[in-house]
């Protein structure tokens, strides 16, 4: 196993295998409980370290990966009480797999630098939960690229393919454009297969007529695995955190989505 230690916060569906794989991967790798006990104790069973806070993590590890739910979560971990700020420094590389807006992520990575002088990525990733298990992700990297050749052998060992995306804030920008461009394509998706299912199409023949004809697309090949992510989460009806900060982006820039706009405003019609 290397020496280097790697810190860790937020083991949900996507954090826990990738920081698995992290590890078995020979990694040194340091977690802290931010929700849930019981994926905790899943790390340290397969040889992890624990720290009690954030602020413990950061004194014994110079690179800190960051995986939870939004941005209230992620001022938590960094600004609240026992928070990393206190610990952070020149040698510190904190990385931001959230998905996040741009906008957070290039202010954070600003002030980081003026007064920690610490170094930023924004790391979002694409693939699910079933990606991250099999450590086949997608990486989506902003930041300076010299941050970001030293921490890629960790994007290596869970990831498949790793594009280094320019200046702090472009990895979560590439992130949303491939989330909005996904969720409207999976509304039309979900909405195509119930059509087929009241129609008298069983949906596995829907499924692979899709598949060799111009309805083709990534949910069509990933059906079972996306329509078990989607029903685990309870608050699906509405619109995705995804879209609203799509948005939100495309406005700073004088953009409009009208599709993306619409989508956001619907509940998903689920196959029953």
């Amino acid at each position: 196993m290397t020496e280097e230690k790697v810190g860790w916060i937020g083991l949900g569906s996507i954090g826990l295998p990738m920081a698995r794989n992290l590890q078995r991967k020979g990694y040194q790798v340091t977690v802290v409980g931010h929700s849930r006990r019981e994926p905790v104790e899943i790390m340290k069973r397969e040889g992890a370290g624990e720290a009690s806070s954030p602020s413990e993590l950061a004194r014994n590890c110079k690179v800190i990966f960051s995986i939870v739910w939004d941005k209230g979560q992620t001022d938590e971990v960094i600004f609240g009480s026992n928070g990393l700020w206190p610990e952070l420094g020149e040698d510190h590389t904190l990385v931001i797999s959230s998905t996040l807006t741009p906008g957070y992520c290039a202010e954070l990575a600003e002030r980081a630098k003026r007064e920690k002088g610490a170094e930023v990525l924004d790391a979002p990733v694409s693939g699910g939960p079933w990606g991250a298990e099999a450590g086949t992700l997608a990486f989506m990297v902003g930041g300076s690229e010299s941050a970001f050749q030293r921490c890629k052998p960790y994007f290596e060992a869970m990831g498949k393919n790793i594009f280094y995306t320019g200046s702090i804030g472009t990895g979560e920008a590439a992130k949303l454009v491939n989330n909005m461009m996904a969720l409207v394509n999976m509304m039309t998706g979900f909405e195509g297969i119930a059509l087929a299912k009241k129609a008298g199409v069983p949906t596995q023949t829907m499924l692979k007529i899709a598949q060799v004809s111009t309805g083709d697309s990534y949910l069509m090949h990933n059906w079972d695995n996306t329509m078990k992510f989607v029903k685990s989460f309870q608050h699906i009806s509405g619109p995705s955190k995804d879209l609203l900060y799509a948005l939100d982006y495309a406005s700073s820039l004088g953009l409009k989505l009208p599709i993306v706009g619409l989508v956001a405003q619907l509940e998903p019609v689920l196959p029953e």
